[in-house]
């Protein structure tokens, strides 16, 4: 625990050549740090401090024991998150590839949805739009769900004009059960929506208005229901006893 904190200021203070030596020797042991709760700060103070030229050997050692493995470790996730932030699409196109490829898995997992989340708040225009058209389709089921409901939320506060309008689109024209009302009622999806309302886009905020006012009675049962159309100001008469989470 205390030799890790010893090697992160190593990473800080020596020089290009003497770092660069340093991290040569930490690279065998790459699966074996991003795996130790101490380990993992060394790895991903060495992506953050080396140029990203020098990070091949990181990546090679990632992509070998297989990006699934690493983005669905507690830890693993958090080395790809700094991989996206700090490395250039010459050395970690070959591996966001594959991630992009199997987003809509990923962003289901309570770790891997973290990686999920980096790519569309650093990745590239390109990467996030690769994102968004991998996910587009199971947008309206993905918004209810535990930990893909954040990645949803991510989406709509990092995506461009032109992607946000396919996202709201494909939201709000979705059928039951997985219709914007019924994301609304839902204990996850009611953070989507009122994340939908808090864009302060009129269209948006006319339309879901419109909805959640017109919405089946058998929804305003729900507290969540309840508490989304508070937030977006409609008022919702329900007697308390009937309210279902």
């Amino acid at each position: 625990k205390c030799g890790c904190r010893v090697v992160q200021k190593l990473l800080d203070v020596l020089g290009r050549e003497d770092r660069e030596l340093l991290v040569a020797d930490l690279v065998p042991c790459t699966v074996e740090l991003y795996e130790s709760p101490w380990g993992n700060h060394v790895l991903t103070k060495a992506i953050e401090v080396m140029p990203s030229d020098s990070l091949g050997p990181i990546i090679e050692e990632i992509t070998y024991k297989g990006y699934r493995a690493v983005a669905r470790h507690k830890f693993g996730c958090r080395v790809l998150e700094r991989l996206i932030e700090h490395a250039t699409e010459k050395e970690t196109g070959s591996l966001l590839d594959a991630i992009v490829a199997a987003s809509a898995d990923l962003c289901r997992h309570e770790f891997s949805n973290f990686v999920i989340q980096s790519l569309l708040e650093h990745g590239s225009d390109h990467r996030r739009g690769m994102v968004v058209q991998h996910l587009l389709a199971h947008l309206p089921r993905l918004a209810s769900h535990r930990t893909a409901s954040h990645v949803v939320q991510r989406m709509l506060n990092h995506c461009g004009a032109e992607e946000l309008g396919a996202i709201v689109s494909t939201i709000f024209n979705a059928a039951s059960p997985h219709s914007i009302e019924d994301i609304a009622a839902s204990r996850y999806g009611s953070y989507v929506v009122e994340e939908l309302f808090n864009l302060r886009n009129s269209s948006i905020s006319e339309e879901l208005s419109r909805r959640l006012a017109n919405a089946p009675k058998e929804l305003l049962k729900s507290a969540y229901f309840t508490r989304v159309a508070a937030h977006c100001g409609l008022e919702v008469q329900v007697e308390s006893q009937n309210m279902v989470p």
